[in-house]
């Protein structure tokens, strides 16, 4: 139906599919749901959404053109869609970087947070913008490299994020430019899904990190309703621009930090991994230790499959954040 609309009414597409896709969530900081029962809210605004679009359909409408623009969008590769992304962040929201980087590291008991990353080097792994090196940097990393392959992040980083030992590179990550065994501590955050071969880079990030250290790994998991949707989502937004789509984001009061929705709908490739695949990569590699983080916020798939009984029809295998030991 959101198809069909795209072509009369793409304004109403936008924020039909934002509220849909916030309320696939546990919990939404923002807007607070009524319905608790996460099976049942989704079943009722599917039905409620059914019947917008169906009275939308004899609204009338204007002539829309997107062929140029949407030229543009198709060929847009990842770091360029990100690039857009990066730039409305707020200084305030890239310093909360180091408080999320904390956050997640108490959900480990072998793991001091105030320590860990002292007089370490680091590299973070598909930097984008640069605000997670920054943090690193500022958690007491000795000396952080941050790499990506995006000019435009990098260019970005460069401009934000002046510190003495804070180095940014352009590079690839399926074929990072560092010796093995080289970092203390290897970051990547939400990366590795958006590149063509998500096992290459896991190979990768383990090869550069030294015996008896670190990798911190985030992939999106499969199955469930969740995925379902955000995979069929970024075929159908892609018909729409993607500064058409932030503008109306925009008007309806949508925070700028709030960019999940933008992620899934205009990234040229996201990749939903299965765990047991990660987990054989990882055991071919011959790691010492996964660690899976399982607690998370209220906003975390997580928080939903250990929250709500049947959770994994929704959020099927969640997201996979995992601190590997090599």
């Amino acid at each position: 139906m959101c198809k069909k609309l795209i072509a009369t009414h793409p304004y109403f597409v936008v924020i039909i599919l934002h509220e849909y896709i916030r309320n696939l969530f546990p919990h939404d900081p923002h807007i607070k749901f009524k319905i608790k029962n996460p099976i049942k809210r989704i079943n009722l605004l599917q039905n409620q959404l059914i019947h917008i679009c169906q009275d939308l359909a004899n609204l009338g409408h204007y002539n829309i053109k997107f062929e140029n623009l949407k030229e543009v969008e198709l060929k847009t590769k990842t770091g360029g869609v990100y690039a857009k992304l990066w730039k409305i962040f707020s200084e305030k929201e890239n310093l909360k970087a180091k408080n999320y980087i904390k956050e997640r590291f108490k959900n480990f008991s072998n793991i001091n947070v105030n320590s860990f990353f002292k007089v370490k080097k680091i590299i973070d792994v598909g930097c984008g913008g640069g605000r997670y090196s920054f943090a690193l940097k500022q958690l007491g990393g000795q000396k952080v490299y941050g790499v990506d392959f995006s000019d435009d992040g990098i260019k970005l980083a460069k401009k934000n994020y002046k510190l003495k030992n804070l180095i940014f590179r352009k590079q690839d990550v399926l074929n990072l430019n560092f010796k093995s065994n080289s970092f203390d501590f290897v970051y990547c955050n939400g990366v590795a899904h958006h590149t063509t071969n998500y096992k290459k880079v896991i190979k990768e990030i383990v090869r550069i990190c030294k015996p008896g250290c670190y990798v911190w790994l985030y992939l999106y998991g499969r199955g469930g309703i969740y995925w379902s949707a955000r995979r069929e989502m970024n075929k159908l937004m892609k018909k729409i621009p993607q500064e058409y789509s932030q503008k109306v984001l925009d008007m309806i009061g949508m925070p700028s930090n709030r960019y999940i929705f933008m992620d899934n709908w205009y990234v040229p490739r996201e990749t939903h991994c299965s765990l047991k695949e990660v987990l054989t990569t990882l055991k071919k590699l011959r790691v010492t230790n996964i660690q899976r983080m399982k607690v998370g916020r209220k906003t975390d798939l997580e928080y939903g499959l250990k929250n709500y009984k049947n959770g994994n029809k929704i959020w099927g295998e969640g997201e996979m954040r995992l601190l590997i030991k090599k």
